[in-house]
C-alpha cells in the first residue's frame, strides 16, 4: 500500500506537468496503457482472467473511471498539493461506507485515527496559496469532494470484490469501463501532443498501472480503513514533490500535517494485533 502511494505520487507529477495535454486524454490513455499491458500478459499466458461477480466489477469500473477523471480534473485546476489532498479525504468515505456496508468494525481508535490523519491533510492543505477553508468551497473543491466520494465507494467495492475475483480482474474491469466513459471526450480534444506529451502519457499510464495493481492487492490482505490510512501517505508526497520538483512553498504548517498523517499511519500499522495470513498472489506478471 505504501508503494502504491509512492507511483500515485509520480502519476500524479506527471499531470500536473502535462496538463497542457488535456485531462480526457490522459485519463484515456492512463485506461488503455493498463488495459494493454494486462491484456499482453493474458496473450503471452502469463495470466488467466475469470471475471465472477460481473455487476460489482461493472460497478467498481464505473466509479473507479469517474473518479479518476474527477481526480485528473482536480490536480490541473487546482494544483497538485490542493487536488491530492481534497481527493485524497476518500478514506473517511470509505471507512464509514465500509463499516455500513462490509460489516468492517470501526473502534474508537480507528475513529481516532482517521481524525488525526484527516486533521494532518487540512494542515497540508492550509498552506496553499489560496488558502484552504472547510467552510467555503469553489465549483472545483466541491467536484473534488465528491470524487473522494465516488473513490470511497470504488475502495469499497474493492475489498468487497477480492471476495469473488482476482486483483488483475478487478484492475482490468476499471480500465475497460473507464476507457468507454473517456473515449468520446478524449477524441474531441484537438491538437498535437508532441513527442513530450507522448512520454507523459506512457508514464502515467504505467506509473498509474503499478500503483492500482499494488492497492488493488494490497486491500487483498488489510481492511479497507487500514489500507485506506495508508494510502493517505499519497498526500505527503505529492506534497514533498511539488517542493522539490515544482519549487512549491514549504512551512511549519505543511511539516506539521506530514508529521500527523505519516505518524496516524504508523500507529494504525503497529497496532494491528492480527497479521493476515499469506495468501497466493493472483499476480503473475
Amino acid at each position: 500500500m505504501a508503494l502504491a502511494s509512492g507511483f500515485f505520487c509520480m502519476a500524479g507529477c506527471l499531470v500536473k506537468y502535462g496538463s497542457y495535454i488535456g485531462v480526457y486524454r490522459m485519463a484515456f490513455f492512463r485506461f488503455v496503457i493498463g488495459f494493454g499491458l494486462i491484456a499482453i500478459a493474458i496473450m503471452l499466458g502469463r495470466v488467466t482472467l475469470v471475471f465472477n461477480n460481473k455487476k460489482l466489477l461493472f460497478l467498481r469500473g464505473f466509479a473507479g473511471g469517474i473518479a479518476i477523471l474527477i481526480g485528473l480534473i482536480s490536480i490541473t485546476k487546482l494544483g497538485l498539493g490542493k487536488g491530492m489532498v481534497l481527493i485524497c479525504s476518500y478514506p473517511i468515505f470509505a471507512s464509514i461506507i465500509s463499516a455500513v456496508f462490509l460489516k468492517e468494525r470501526l473502534r474508537l481508535f480507528d475513529i481516532g485515527a482517521i481524525l488525526t490523519a484527516v486533521a494532518g491533510i487540512y494542515f497540508i492543505a492550509y498552506e496553499q496559496q489560496q488558502g484552504f477553508s472547510l467552510l467555503v468551497f469553489g465549483k472545483y473543491e466541491l467536484l473534488a469532494v465528491l470524487g473522494a466520494m465516488i473513490a470511497g465507494i470504488a475502495v469499497s467495492l474493492i475489498r468487497k470484490l477480492h471476495d469473488t475475483d482476482s486483483s488483475l480482474a478487478i484492475y482490468f474491469s476499471q480500465c475497460v469501463v473507464g476507457m468507454w466513459l473517456v473515449l468520446g471526450p478524449s477524441f474531441s480534444n484537438k491538437g498535437s501532443v508532441g513527442l513530450n506529451g507522448v512520454f507523459v502519457l506512457l508514464g502515467i499510464g504505467a506509473t498509474v498501472t503499478v500503483g492500482q495493481l499494488l492497492m488493488t492487492e494490497g486491500f487483498k490482505y488489510v481492511p479497507v480503513k487500514t489500507g485506506s490510512l495508508l494510502l493517505m501517505l499519497e498526500p505527503v508526497l505529492c506534497y514533498v514533490a511539488g517542493v522539490a520538483i515544482f519549487r512549491e512553498d514549504l512551512n511549519l504548517s505543511s511539516v506539521f500535517g506530514s508529521v500527523l498523517v505519516i505518524g496516524a499511519c504508523m500507529v494504525v500499522m503497529a497496532d494491528r494485533k492480527k497479521k493476515a495470513l499469506p495468501v497466493k498472489s493472483n499476480l503473475s506478471v
